[in-house]
C-alpha cells in the first residue's frame, strides 16, 4: 500500500490486529509501520553498497510526516555521498585498510597479498584512490599477461577486484572501477607432477643454493606443506620432532573451522631443521628477523640449475603427495598428511591425530630423496 502520507492520513490508519505497512509515495523507501496494537513507527529502507538496510527513524507523532521525509532524505543523500578519508588517499592505503579487515577472514588471503606485492603495488599503489579507473585494471591485466601469461593475469584481477567492491560498499569510492573488466582466460587447474628423475634433480640442485633457500626447498619437498607455511616456520612451532602449524596459519574454506595441523618430521627433515642456525624466531629467515619470501627469481634459478622446467612451488607439494601414493600410502592418510580438511560425516566423531601414519607417509617421501646428491650440488643426470 503506497500513498502520499501526511499527518492526517497517518492518524486515520486503523488497527488491524496485525502489523502492516503504508509506504510514502514522495520519498522512496520511507514507510510507516502500524503495529498490531496501533503503534506507528517510521522506517526507511535504503541501499548501501548494494545491500538493503532497514533503519528505524522514530515514532509518530513524535516524528511528523514532514520531519520523517526530511530525515530520510538526509540519510539517503549521506549514503550516496562517497566518504572522504584522510587515511585512504592512495590505492596502497586502501589495500592496507582492506588487509586489516579481511586478512583473518578470507580463505585465500595469502594469495591476495602475494599478487598485490608482486604485481599491483608498484604499478598502481601510488595512484590516488579517487583517480583509479577501468584503464588501470586493463593495464595491470595486460602487463601481468605479457610477463607470465593470461592465467596469472586473470588471478590478479580475480583476487584484487573484491577490494574495490568493498571500497564501494564502505563509500570510500563511488563505484567499483574494475567491475566490468573481463579477467580473460580463467585459471586452469594444474596437474604437473615431477617425474622421479626430475624430483631428484631439483633436490640435488638445491644443495648448490645458499642458505636459507636451499634448505627451505628441501623442507618444502620433504614436508609436502604449503609454501607460506614452510617459509614462515617458527622454532616455537616445533617440539619433539613434530611441527604444529597453528590454526591461524592454516588455509581453510571456513577459517573459523580451521584446526592446527601436526606434521611429524621424518628423520631427514628433522636433521635438516636441527642444522639450521637459530638466529631469530623463524627457521628460514631473511635479514631483519623476517621469514623468507621465495619468489620466481629463486625458483627459476633452481630450475635452471636442475635442468627441470615448467614447474611451480605448488607442484612440489603435488609431487610429494604422488610419491606417497606410489609408496602405497592410502589416500586418506595422504589427505591427513597434507592437512586437507576431512569433509565426511565421520570427521565429527573421529578425533585421532594419525601421527604415526603421517610419519610413515613422510618417511616414504624422504626415502626417495635422501642421499641422492653426488656431493657437489649437481644432479647425477640431466633432465630435459
Amino acid at each position: 500500500m503506497t500513498e502520499r502520507l501526511n499527518d492526517t492520513k497517518i492518524k486515520a490508519l486503523k488497527v488491524r490486529g496485525q502489523r502492516y505497512e503504508v509506504r510514502d509515495s514522495v520519498v522512496r523507501g520511507l514507510y510507516v509501520e502500524v503495529g498490531a496494537k496501533g503503534g506507528k513507527v517510521w522506517w526507511l529502507q535504503a541501499s548501501r553498497g548494494g545491500k538493503r538496510e532497514r533503519m528505524r527513524l522514530g515514532t509518530f507523532l513524535a516524528l511528523s510526516s514532514q520531519s520523517a521525509r526530511n530525515q530520510a532524505t538526509l540519510i539517503k543523500d549521506d549514503i550516496a555521498r562517497p566518504r572522504s578519508s584522510t587515511e585512504v588517499k592512495t590505492t596502497a592505503a586502501l589495500f592496507e585498510r582492506y588487509k586489516n579487515v579481511h586478512e583473518d577472514k578470507r580463505r585465500a588471503w595469502r594469495d591476495v597479498e602475494s599478487v598485490w606485492l608482486n604485481w599491483a603495488r608498484d604499478r598502481i599503489g601510488h595512484v590516488p584512490l579517487t583517480d583509479i579507473t577501468h584503464h588501470h585494471g586493463l593495464d595491470l591485466r595486460d602487463y601481468v599477461a605479457s610477463k607470465t601469461g593470461a592465467a596469472r593475469a586473470a588471478k590478479v584481477l580475480i583476487y584484487l577486484r573484491p577490494m574495490f567492491n568493498w571500497a564501494a560498499r564502505e563509500r570510500l569510492i563511488d563505484t567499483n572501477p574494475w567491475a566490468g573488466i573481463s579477467a580473460g582466460l580463467s585459471p586452469q587447474p594444474r596437474d604437473r607432477v615431477l617425474s622421479p628423475l626430475e624430483w631428484r634433480a631439483v633436490w640435488d640442485a638445491s644443495f648448490a643454493e645458499p642458505s636459507p633457500f636451499g634448505p627451505f626447498t628441501r623442507s618444502l619437498m620433504l614436508s609436502g606443506q604449503r609454501l607460506s607455511n614452510v617459509a614462515q616456520m617458527r622454532w616455537d612451532e616445533i617440539s619433539d620432532d613434530v611441527w604444529t602449524i597453528p590454526r591461524a596459519k592454516f588455509k581453510a574454506t571456513r577459517p573459523e573451522r580451521a584446526k592446527a595441523h601436526e606434521v611429524p618430521l621424518s628423520t631427514t627433515l628433522s636433521k635438516l631443521i636441527n642444522e639450521m642456525p637459530k638466529t631469530c624466531e623463524y627457521v628460514f629467515n631473511a635479514r631483519g628477523n623476517k621469514p623468507i619470501q621465495p619468489g620466481s627469481r629463486q625458483k627459476n634459478r633452481l630450475a635452471e640449475r636442475a635442468c627441470v622446467s615448467g614447474w611451480t612451488y605448488h607442484d612440489l607439494r603435488r609431487t610429494a603427495a604422488t610419491r606417497m601414493a606410489e609408496g602405497k600410502v592410502s589416500r586418506f592418510i595422504i589427505e591427513r598428511a597434507l592437512g586437507h580438511a576431512d569433509q565426511g560425516v565421520t570427521a565429527t566423531y573421529d578425533r585421532a591425530s594419525y601421527r604415526d601414519e603421517k610419519l610413515e607417509a613422510f618417511e616414504v617421501v624422504a626415502s626417495g630423496l635422501s642421499g641422492t646428491t653426488n656431493g657437489n650440488g649437481k644432479s647425477g643426470a640431466t633432465v630435459k
